[in-house]
């Protein structure tokens, strides 16, 4: 029988966390980031991370604190393309050992920390508005549509379209559809800037 899957009552980073028996970690703010980085475990270890990717905000704002996300170097080369981002290791590499936290009866692991910048809010967002994607598949006009938004509604797309495309080239996504149609919303919105410029 399968075990149900965490994520049916925990957010995604807390499900990912439960998953490795990690206690989800806040960074202090205004603290250097260093290489490595102390998780808590909070029961019995039969699979552990091998790296926590600290995600850093695009705008290198000091008052955002990185999140940080353990993962699993192995898995993580079977979903993505970007070899140089993370190591590669063994499938059946052995959980690291917990140590000790100073001053504290609970127990830790620790990290080897890879730094990554991204935009940490575009889940929530959308790719185009609905009168843009009911033009599709014609991509002209779904560019002149987009170039006749405001101005702040165009940039808050612009800007979204942009951070999903430099993901997608960090981390070399496998999902071959997904890349693909992030890539052509992507043209459709630097089109649609191209034609707002050309009016000025």
């Amino acid at each position: 029988m399968q075990s149900p899957s965490y994520l049916a009552n925990e957010n995604p980073l807390d499900a990912l966390c439960h998953h490795f028996s990690l206690a989800r970690a806040l960074f202090p703010p205004n603290t250097p980031l260093h290489p490595t980085f102390d998780m808590q475990v909070i029961a019995p270890v039969s699979r552990s991370p091998t790296h926590a990717l600290a995600l850093l905000p695009v705008d290198n704002n000091p008052n955002i604190p990185p999140l940080m996300v353990p993962v699993d170097a192995y898995l993580y080369h079977q979903s993505f393309g970007n070899v140089d981002l993370l190591p590669q290791v063994a499938p059946s590499h052995p959980p690291l050992a917990p140590h000790p936290v100073p001053g504290s009866q609970s127990l830790a692991i620790t990290l080897p920390v890879v730094p990554v910048k991204t935009d940490r809010n575009l889940a929530s967002r959308i790719l185009l508005p609905p009168e843009a994607i009911g033009e599709f598949p014609n991509a002209l006009e779904m560019s002149s549509v987009m170039s006749r938004l405001p101005e702040s509604q165009f940039e808050w797309y612009f800007r979204y379209n942009q951070g999903l495309w430099k993901n997608i080239l960090a981390l070399a996504p496998r999902n071959t559809a997904f890349v693909e149609l992030v890539q052509m919303t992507y043209k459709v919105v630097a089109d649609a800037r191209r034609m707002r410029l050309r009016r000025r």
